[in-house]
C-alpha cells in the first residue's frame, strides 16, 4: 500500500478515538454514583449524594463511597477495613451542624434564660436581708409563751444562730437592736428552757470571734447573767449553752475577764465542778474554760517580752490587772478538781475525750494545786486505775491519752515511793 494511503488511515482512526473520549467524558461527569452497603469505586469528576461515607484507598488511590451503617450516623467517619484511608467529611459534617441546630432548639433560647435569671434576681435576699426579715418574724409573735408560736420561735432562733456566725452577719443583728429587744428578754425572764437554750446559742455564735460584738454583749451585761444561769440551772442542755455563750463572750477580751470572772463568773464555774447534778461532759467544758484562760493570759505575756515597748502597752496591760489563778484558789478550783476526778473516774474509762481534757486542766494548772494533788491518794488511785485501763487498749486514742496521764503521774508522785508506777 502507498505511504500517503497509510497515513490518511492512522489520521482517520486517531480522530475516531478522540471523538470517542470526549463523548464518553461527558457521560461519565453526568452519571450519579449510586451508593450501596458495599464500597465502590467512585469515577473521576463523578456526582456523589450527600451524606455518604468517603475515603481514599491509599494503597490504590482510588476514591470509594458507600452507604453509611446505622453505627456509623452522628460520629466522626472511620474506616472498617484494616487498610488506611482518609475521611473526606464535608458531607458528614453538614449532617452534624444541622443536628446540632435541632439540638439546641430543643434547649431554651436566650429570652427564656434572660427571664429566669431575672426572677432569680427578684427571688434572691442577702444574708443582711434575711436576718431583718427573721427579726420582723420574731417581733410579730406575741409576747407571751403561746405553744402555739413556740415552734415558730424555735426555728427563727435556729436560722439566726446558722447566720450570725459570720462577722458581718452579726453587727447586722446588733445593729438592729436585736440584743435589747429579743436575746436579752429571753435570757433574763422568760420561763421557757428550750427558749434560753436557743437564744443562748445565738448569743455564742455572734460573740465568737467577733470583737465588736464581745464589746456589745459585755456593755448589756450579758456576763452576769450567764453566771446566774450557770450557779442555778440543773438542766444539762442549758448549762452546755451557757457555757459555750460564756466562753466566747470572755476569749481573747481581757476587760471582760476581768470584770465577770473577779465577781461571779470564777465562783459560777467552779459552782458547776462542784455540783452532783452536771454531768460529766459538761464539767470537762468547764476546766476547758478555765485552762484556755489561763493559757490565754500566759501567752500574751510571754510574747510581750519580746515585742516594742509601745506594742506591750497597748496589748499587755489589760492581761496583767488579770488574777485569774488567784480567783481560781480563793473559789476552791484544786479541790473541786480533784473531787470529780477522784469520785467519776469509774465514768470517765468510757469517755476518753473528758479525760483528755481534764488531763490537760491538769497539766495546765499544775503550778496552782500541785502541793494538794501530789499528797492526794485518791486522785493518784484515779489517775493510775484510769492510765492502766487505757494503756490495755487496743484502741489508738486511749493509748495516746494513757501516755499523757502517765507523764502527768510521774510529776506529781514520787516513782520511788510508788513503785506501782
Amino acid at each position: 500500500m502507498h505511504i500517503s494511503t497509510i497515513l490518511a488511515v492512522l489520521g482517520a482512526a486517531l480522530v475516531i478515538g478522540c471523538l470517542q473520549v470526549s463523548a464518553s467524558e461527558p457521560a461519565n461527569k453526568t452519571e450519579e454514583f449510586v451508593a450501596t452497603d458495599e464500597w465502590q469505586v467512585v469515577a473521576e469528576g463523578q456526582a456523589i449524594p450527600k451524606g455518604l461515607h468517603v475515603r481514599i484507598n491509599l494503597q490504590t488511590g482510588v476514591k470509594e463511597a458507600k452507604l453509611l451503617d446505622e453505627s456509623e450516623r452522628g460520629t466522626a467517619l472511620q474506616s472498617k477495613s484494616s487498610d488506611e484511608e482518609m475521611p473526606l467529611s464535608l458531607e458528614h459534617k453538614a449532617d452534624i451542624i444541622e443536628e446540632s441546630v435541632r439540638k439546641s432548639k430543643e434547649h431554651r433560647s436566650y429570652a427564656e434564660l434572660r427571664k429566669a435569671y431575672k426572677d432569680f434576681q427578684k427571688n434572691f435576699r442577702t444574708d443582711g436581708e434575711v436576718i431583718v426579715q427573721l427579726l420582723e418574724q420574731y417581733r410579730n409573735l406575741s409576747k407571751t409563751p403561746v405553744q402555739s408560736e413556740l415552734k415558730i420561735k424555735l426555728n427563727v432562733l435556729e436560722n439566726l444562730e446558722y447566720l450570725l456566725h459570720q462577722i458581718d452577719n452579726a453587727l447586722v443583728f446588733i445593729d438592729n437592736g436585736s440584743l435589747d429587744d429579743i436575746l436579752l428578754p429571753i435570757v433574763v425572764n422568760d420561763t421557757n428552757t428550750d427558749l434560753r437554750i436557743s437564744a443562748m446559742r445565738v448569743l455564742g455564735a455572734l460573740t465568737g470571734n467577733n470583737p465588736k460584738a464581745q464589746i456589745k454583749v459585755f456593755e448589756r451585761n450579758f456576763g452576769s447573767h450567764l453566771a446566774q444561769i450557770l450557779m442555778t440551772s440543773s438542766n444539762s442542755a442549758e448549762i452546755s449553752s451557757a457555757l459555750h455563750a460564756f466562753g466566747a463572750l470572755l476569749r481573747k477580751f481581757p476587760l471582760a475577764q476581768q470584770r465577770i470572772l473577779s465577781t461571779s463568773g470564777t465562783q459560777a464555774l467552779i459552782g458547776v465542778l462542784r455540783s452532783a447534778d452536771v454531768e460529766l461532759r459538761n464539767k470537762a467544758k468547764v476546766v476547758t474554760l478555765i485552762s484556755d484562760l489561763v493559757v490565754e493570759k500566759r501567752s500574751v505575756i510571754d510574747a510581750s517580752r519580746d515585742a516594742s515597748p509601745e506594742v506591750a502597752d497597748t496589748t499587755v496591760a489589760q492581761y496583767v490587772l488579770l488574777d485569774f489563778e488567784t480567783w481560781l484558789q480563793s473559789h476552791g478550783y484544786c479541790a473541786a478538781l480533784e473531787a470529780v476526778l477522784s469520785q467519776d473516774y469509774v465514768n470517765l474509762l468510757d469517755q476518753p475525750e473528758a479525760v483528755e481534757q481534764f488531763i490537760i486542766a491538769l497539766d495546765t494548772t499544775e503550778s496552782l494545786c500541785q502541793p494538794l494533788w501530789s499528797k492526794s491518794a485518791t486522785l493518784r488511785h484515779a489517775l493510775l486505775t484510769i492510765r492502766n485501763r487505757f494503756a490495755h487498749s487496743e484502741d489508738e486514742y486511749r493509748l495516746e491519752v494513757s501516755q499523757v496521764v502517765a507523764k502527768v503521774c510521774e510529776r506529781f508522785y514520787d516513782k520511788q515511793k510508788h513503785t506501782e508506777l
